[in-house]
């Protein structure tokens, strides 16, 4: 899924809550890095810190699959890190919540400039952005995938038909079967070391 396109899902997810930035984490699905975005620069350094960490609220979220809120980062004894960290940018709290896609999860963690906010009762809201973050990013991802199935098979196409337009060029020029012609095409590309459509491309274009 687009970078910029969970970029706005974050500043979203800032302007709906009250909050004055957030961050997201998805996990689009196994073996696939972890993508990381932020509603702003210096809320990217958080996130980056809090899973350099392997801790945080978003991830704490993500493992007890229960909205965590931090109505003061700087009082919060579980996280000292980050909380100085986020005290540095200004920022005294935070709701966090993960979601759930058919292929992918996401955390969104939302932030407050001044203690207690966001309050409580927008947990359930970054919860639910954060589950249509993860449905978004499953239904991109099988979107993406198959574009490149679509993309290959026209590739494939693509090349039996060079292919074909070769040995037609042999056969006529040789005097051989469809076959013999392409014994020959095979035995060229194995002492050229290319690749059979490579050695088809440069026969139609008279370069061998």
């Amino acid at each position: 899924m687009r970078v910029d396109v969970l970029t706005a899902l974050a500043d979203e997810a800032a302007a709906v809550t009250g909050g004055c930035g957030a961050t997201m984490a998805l996990w689009p699905r196994a073996g696939v890095e972890t993508v990381l975005v932020a509603s702003h620069p210096e809320l990217g350094e958080l996130v980056e810190l809090e899973h350099f960490l392997d801790d945080g609220p978003g991830l704490h979220a993500l493992r007890s699959e229960h909205p965590v809120r931090v109505s003061d980062l700087v009082h919060e004894p579980r996280w000292t890190r980050l909380g100085r960290e986020a005290l540095a940018r200004g920022l005294r709290a935070c709701v966090a919540a993960a979601g759930r896609g058919p292929g992918a999860t996401a955390v969104i963690t939302v932030y407050g400039l001044r203690p207690g906010e966001p309050g409580e009762p927008v947990a359930p809201f970054v919860a639910s952005l954060a589950r249509q973050a993860a449905w978004l990013s499953t239904f991109a991802e099988t979107g993406e995938q198959h574009e490149r199935e679509v993309r290959q098979l026209r590739q494939t196409m693509e090349g039996r038909e060079t292919i074909e337009q070769a040995k037609g060029m042999i056969m006529q020029a040789l005097g051989v079967d469809a076959e013999q012609a392409f014994a020959e095409l095979r035995r060229t590309s194995q002492n050229a070391h290319m690749k059979l459509r490579e050695v088809a491309e440069r026969l139609i274009a008279r370069e061998i």
